[in-house]
């Protein structure tokens, strides 16, 4: 464990229209990381900016979020809507679209994003999607080998993407068969 955290430590509920504060300061301390390998004069969204778009989403019923409570704050989220309703959308109503996964640096190590992720992909699974799709930065290195070690691969080569400034990548993975006596990853 890194730090001292234990995922016993944690709450885990949906998140809620009243969490979108919350949730837009910890996306912002995550992406502000991305400086290291943006390109020069890049500047990252305000958490005012990131709290506007997710308030717009988090009370419609096809938007799922998830987080993780530590007693001080939020320590991770993860989120996931239909693809056709997704950044670049897509007419495949078979498709999730994985839109975010961040957690706190206290937490990295320590299973915390591996549950999360499990945890919207059985929940894609139990919504009757196929298939799952995500964008990652290019060159966020560490992002890309966790979702490679969770089975997902590049389904094109990076573009640049107008609304971050940044170059992403589209990552795609299969979903595992839904039946009534599958078990959550």
């Amino acid at each position: 464990m890194t730090g001292g955290t234990s995922l016993d430590a944690l709450a885990f509920r949906r998140a809620t229209l009243a969490d979108a504060g919350a949730l837009a300061a910890l996306m912002a301390e995550a992406v502000a990381t991305y400086r290291s390998f943006a390109p020069p004069g890049w500047q990252p969204f305000r958490a005012e900016e990131i709290e506007e778009n997710l308030s717009g989403r988090l009370e419609r019923p096809t938007v799922w979020c998830l987080l993780a409570e530590a007693p001080s704050r939020v320590a991770g989220y993860v989120s996931l809507l239909p693809a056709t309703d997704g950044r670049r959308p897509v007419a495949d109503p078979r498709l999730a679209h994985f839109w975010m996964l961040f957690v706190r640096a206290p937490w990295w190590g320590t299973g915390l994003a591996q549950r999360l992720h499990g945890d919207a992909v059985a929940e894609a699974t139990e919504r009757g999607f196929t298939a799952m799709r995500l964008f990652t930065p290019a060159e966020q290195a560490r992002a890309r080998r966790f979702y490679e070690r969770q089975g997902w691969s590049a389904a094109a080569e990076p573009f640049h993407d107008d609304d971050t400034g940044l170059r992403m990548v589209e990552y795609r993975r299969a979903l595992p068969a839904r039946g009534p006596d599958r078990e959550r990853p």
